[in-house]
């Protein structure tokens, strides 16, 4: 009696541990080279988006004083673009940070902008992060 009863304990141990075992393999969503198509395309939509924004710009663009940070020049055009880039493209872009990095892939300019960038220059930073870690993957 106590010796099956070890027995269906084991039995039930090993029933609660093989599921958890089995999740902690971590697979990556997707196969490097759709980790590189789907950055270089991101990167390629995000430059036209920052070319879009730049031609748009209004000659006659408010300055935001009351910006978090007051030394820099930030318009209006320019917090319009932050939402624009937050809605449209933070997503994705933090997506692919992600996946770069669970393959080791990472990018201080990156991880720098990539959450709120304030201008077109950022904007830039971030779509070069995307093809130079792209490049690095093998």
């Amino acid at each position: 009696m106590e010796l099956t009863l070890i027995f269906l304990a084991i039995i039930g141990l090993v029933l609660i541990m093989l599921p958890l075992l089995l999740l902690k393999r971590s697979r990556h969503k997707m196969t490097r080279a759709g980790l590189r198509k789907r950055a270089i395309e991101e990167s390629e939509a995000l430059i036209n988006f920052t070319n879009d924004r730049e031609a748009s710009r209004p000659a006659n663009d408010g300055i935001v004083s009351d910006h978090e940070y007051p030394h820099r020049r930030v318009t209006l055009h320019d917090e319009e673009t932050q939402v624009l880039y937050a809605r449209d493209y933070l997503p994705t872009i933090a997506d692919l940070r992600e996946q770069f990095a669970k393959r080791g892939i990472r990018s201080d300019a990156l991880d720098c902008v990539y959450d709120g960038p304030q201008n077109e220059g950022d904007l830039r930073t971030v779509s070069t992060a995307l093809i130079e870690m792209s490049k690095r993957l093998r």
